[in-house]
């Protein structure tokens, strides 16, 4: 839905504070520097808040039953994956700020010291690893924080959360790593408990193709609020280019350009599922990753219309302050034009002669003024005929 007139003016109310979106163009890694490959340390960024520890809740599933476990230690999750072979256990982890847990998750499943450093480092760029016939995956999340469009802006923030989630698809079991709390996986969780759909049929590579559908779902939610808010800059650009929408189209590129370098890397990703020998991903499955595949090209699609649009937007803004600068020094330079020869017959018989024959009239000063007058109107009619205003 579009935004409206009041949306929008709350929109540029705000457009000074969500330039400083929390959202960095270059990510920390000074802190990584020197250390050998495998160092699990803390984000700085991260060290600075009051960080929650490490909660790992499991679901386990088939097509008849289904098992949840909130808080589990890592031990307690890998016995849980250790059941018959036609169960899928799905592992969530939320808060890889804690190295500690992360650390005992890849002793216990047996995960490379390079895939537990890149789960500890939340600045990775999406890609797909495998390692040891189990495979790793990493991407980002986009999660909507509110719904109007008008309040996002009011309160400086961008609109959304971009964290970084990673995934292990194992034989039998998918581990998904967050974080912080909130995702958008509700909508899968729900799937699972209300056995809607084929999920609860299906193997683990399903769960993570489902995982994966709902993200890409998820980015249209943030690009369709961008839109509308580009659509409303469209109708604005022109009719009142003030400073504030300079201000909020900056801060709408700078989102554009955050989310083309969350989401445009997913591609090479799902293509990989596609077109390499992945272990436990099926053929099958890889029908529905094309499907996801889809919906992501047609994402950046948007996403690259859309940051085409805004482009164009600042170089009209800047056109449309030209203009009206121009259309003002038109009226200025008409003006000043009109007085000039006002100005010269008023110079003239004020010239301290005594010889201006004109002074002695009786009707002197009423002629005068209908010369000046006929100018004026001459040089109005003339100006009017050039088409200069």
């Amino acid at each position: 839905m579009a935004l409206t007139r009041a949306e929008g003016r709350s929109l540029l109310r705000g457009a000074g504070k969500i330039i400083a979106a929390p959202y960095r163009l270059v990510e920390r890694r000074s802190h990584t520097v020197g250390l050998p490959p495998g160092s699990m340390v803390q984000h700085p960024d991260a060290e600075q808040e009051d960080q929650k520890p490490a909660r790992i809740d499991v679901i386990r599933y088939d097509d008849n039953s289904i098992e949840e476990y909130t808080d589990v230690d890592a031990a307690k999750a890998r016995e849980l994956t250790d059941t018959s072979p036609t169960d899928v256990t799905w592992i969530d982890v939320t808060g890889v700020h804690d190295v500690e847990t992360v650390a005992a998750i890849g002793e216990t499943f047996g995960l490379h010291p390079l895939v537990q450093e890149d789960l500890s480092h939340t600045i990775q760029r999406p890609k797909l690893e495998v390692y040891d016939e189990k495979t790793f995956i990493v991407l980002r999340m986009v999660r909507p924080l509110i719904d109007a469009a008008e309040d996002v802006y009011e309160r400086g923030q961008a609109g959304h959360d971009i964290e970084q989630i990673s995934f292990i698809l194992g034989d039998g079991f998918l581990i998904s790593f967050q974080e912080q709390e909130g995702d958008v996986f509700d909508p899968v969780r729900e799937r699972i408990r209300q056995h809607a759909g084929s999920i609860r049929a299906l193997s683990a590579d399903y769960l993570l193709y489902a995982l994966l559908d709902v993200i890409v779902d998820h980015y249209f939610i943030t690009l369709e609020r961008i839109g509308d808010a580009t659509e409303f800059f469209e109708e604005i650009v022109f009719e009142d280019p003030k400073p504030e929408v300079q201000q909020s189209l900056s801060a709408l590129r700078r989102q554009v350009v955050i989310l083309r370098r969350a989401i445009w890397p997913l591609r090479d990703v799902l293509t990989s599922l596609l077109r390499d020998e992945i272990p436990s991903l099926s053929e099958k499955t890889k029908l529905y990753i094309r499907d996801a595949h889809d919906h992501l090209i047609q994402a950046v699609d948007v996403l690259e219309t859309l940051r085409d649009v805004l482009s164009g937007l600042a170089d009209l803004y800047l056109s449309a302050v030209s203009y009206r600068m121009n259309e003002v020094m038109k009226v200025l330079t008409v003006v000043g034009t009109l007085f000039i020869p006002l100005s010269f017959l008023t110079g003239l018989y004020g010239m301290n002669f005594d010889n201006i024959p004109e002074l002695h009239y009786q009707n002197g000063y009423f002629i005068l003024l209908g010369i000046m007058a006929a100018v004026t109107v001459g040089a109005l009619a003339y100006f009017r005929r050039k088409r200069w205003f």
